[in-house]
């Protein structure tokens, strides 16, 4: 047998036309170059829905977004080990899946709009798929456990006449007002609809898409804010279990949930839904200090009032005190240096206003219920 023959020949059914398509790539390549060889078979002009197998295929096992039925039963013919890599999987068919916890991307854009104290809040979303209606529904329950309402808006075309009922339902929203919208399409068309008719963004309406793309978010303007899906992450995991499949584990046909890593905040979402002047004064104050040895003597020596009367009224628009928002930006930024950089815990610790690494770790895990050095190796893939 030759030794090529033994290599695993791994066939990826995913359009790399996208950020979205090359990121899963990058993380399968990850795990091959862990493990391997393994010989990849991609196909750069493979459009980005996938309805049937490349002419002359031949592969020991299949990575791919399998949506459609179509696809789905030219597989299952082949026999081979499959992992599905779809957030919207074909119906009636049993692959094990890998996909993005929408569920908790939800909740974490409800959560990012709340904290910025935001009380309107709405959706845009395309209606022709289930999953975009799925998640504005997962998004509206999300904030209702808050006791908010979420107007909702689904996109039905992108023609003139559609453009203009969008732009007639924003002119006609409570202002200010939180959107978060399915993708980037959409969170640019909104966008779009906004410069056309004059309505400022984000300062009347705050923009979030639902997922990020960072050569696409700067060709936006205002640059679009997302949330960081964890797409490496997902062709990691696939690849992990198809090699289990490979050597001939068994997997069962279930579908893993990753969560969003956090959120790319850019220009389209920085704002604050607040109309207080001293709140405004101490939210700037926190966060450009919150990494700093600071103290509430030092917030109110920057904003001059009495500290309960402070306390009530932060509490009263963002639910929750000033100890509590720095608390809160000290773990999003240690949650940011712990996925993007290699920085030692002690300099991470310090670099987020912690002075040693066990108090982070502490502070950390209560806020998160792991450690910094369990949610590093959770959110990095090499």
């Amino acid at each position: 047998m030759k030794a090529s023959d033994q290599i695993p020949q791994v066939g990826i059914l995913v359009s790399t036309n996208l950020d979205w398509g090359r990121r899963i790539v990058k993380g399968i390549l990850a795990y091959a170059n862990k493990v391997g060889p393994w010989h990849i078979l991609v196909y750069p002009e493979m459009s980005a829905n996938v309805d049937e197998l490349p002419k002359g295929w031949k592969a020991n096992g299949i990575i791919g977004r399998i949506s459609s039925p179509e696809l789905a039963k030219e597989i299952t013919k082949l026999k081979l080990p499959v992992i599905n890599v779809s957030d919207t999987p074909a119906d009636g068919f049993s692959f094990p899946c890998v996909r993005t916890d929408d569920g908790a991307g939800t909740r974490m854009a409800a959560e990012y709009f709340i904290q910025r104290g935001f009380r309107n809040l709405a959706y845009v979303g395309p209606s022709h798929i289930d999953n975009p209606v799925w998640y504005g529904n997962a998004f509206k329950e999300a904030l209702a456990e808050h006791g908010l309402r979420c107007e909702m808006y689904f996109v039905k075309g992108h023609n003139d006449s559609e453009t203009a009922r969008l732009t007639e339902w924003l002119h006609a929203l409570p202002k200010p007002v939180g959107i978060l919208s399915w993708g980037h399409g959409s969170g640019r068309m909104v966008v779009d609809c906004c410069m056309e008719a004059g309505i400022p963004v984000p300062h009347d309406i705050s923009v979030l898409s639902g997922s990020y793309d960072d050569l696409l978010s700067f060709a936006c303007f205002p640059s679009l804010s997302g949330l960081l899906i964890p797409t490496e992450q997902i062709g990691y995991k696939a690849a992990q279990l198809l090699h289990e499949k490979l050597e001939g584990r068994n997997v069962p046909n279930e579908t893993i949930y990753l969560p969003p890593q956090g959120i790319a905040e850019r220009l389209s979402s920085n704002t604050l839904a607040v109309e207080d002047p001293k709140l405004i004064k101490v939210v700037k104050f926190l966060r450009d200090h919150a990494y700093e040895s600071i103290t509430m003597n030092d917030v109110l020596k920057e904003v001059p009032m009495a500290r309960r009367s402070l306390e009530r009224r932060f509490y009263q628009v963002f639910g929750r005190s000033p100890a509590d928002e720095i608390r809160r930006l000290r773990i999003d930024k240690a949650r940011q240096l712990l996925a993007e950089t290699d920085l030692p815990m002690q300099e991470i610790a310090e670099a987020c206003g912690f002075a040693t690494y066990n108090y982070l770790t502490h502070v950390f895990k209560k806020s998160t219920g792991t450690t910094p050095r369990d949610y590093r190796k959770s959110i990095r893939i090499c």
